[in-house]
């Protein structure tokens, strides 16, 4: 536990630190805690707006059609990672150019230093690329399901079950088979 006399201190050195002063400074400040995931206070980042999001947003309730909270649910999880994907391209070229900057000059090889510097900075990348890629076609099939009316899930089924056709006769179960006296010795009716 602190003692009186640090925390005294604490307080004065406090007063000495009131954060910048510029609007430049304000707003590189304000991303000093950009927290990710759960913990993000907003979902946009420098170069994103919320107009594009929402442009983005329209487009898709405009093109599908949402009759349910769950078909909403995969919707919003389909926006939400194209949105990401579109992030995730512009980190990626921002990345390129900004370790091609850090390469040696003219020696004609300032990409392939700047891949082989940030080599695992690209590798984490592409992983959540991937990732988002997947749950995306994820989100997109599990809303092209529910949206599949019922009447095509019935007539799925009954095409579906194979066991009883018209063409076929149903096999009479073994208590049936008793019953009309038979004594397991005769031989199958298409040996016959």
């Amino acid at each position: 536990m602190s003692t009186q006399k640090q925390l005294d201190a604490n307080r004065r050195n406090a007063q000495l630190s009131t954060g910048p002063k510029s609007e430049e400074g304000k707003a590189i400040s304000s991303m000093n805690a950009l927290k990710s995931g759960l913990d993000a206070e907003s979902q946009f980042v420098i170069g994103e707006s919320r107009e594009a999001f929402a442009k983005l947003q329209s487009e898709y309730y405009d093109h599908y059609a949402v009759d349910n909270p769950e078909q909403r649910f995969y919707l919003d999880t389909a926006i939400r990672h194209e949105w990401l994907l579109r992030r995730f391209h512009r980190v990626e070229a921002e990345l390129w150019i900004h370790e091609a900057k850090q390469a040696e000059p003219g020696t004609g090889i300032q990409l392939g230093e700047a891949f082989d510097k940030t080599s695992p900075t690209f590798m984490r990348l592409h992983r959540r690329v991937a990732a988002s890629e997947k749950s995306y076609k994820e989100a997109m099939a599990a809303y092209r399901r529910l949206r599949q009316p019922t009447e095509t899930k019935e007539k799925t089924q009954q095409l579906a079950s194979f066991r009883t056709s018209p063409c076929e006769a149903p096999k009479p179960n073994l208590a049936s088979k008793k019953a009309a006296g038979w004594t397991g010795n005769e031989p199958p009716a298409w040996r016959l």
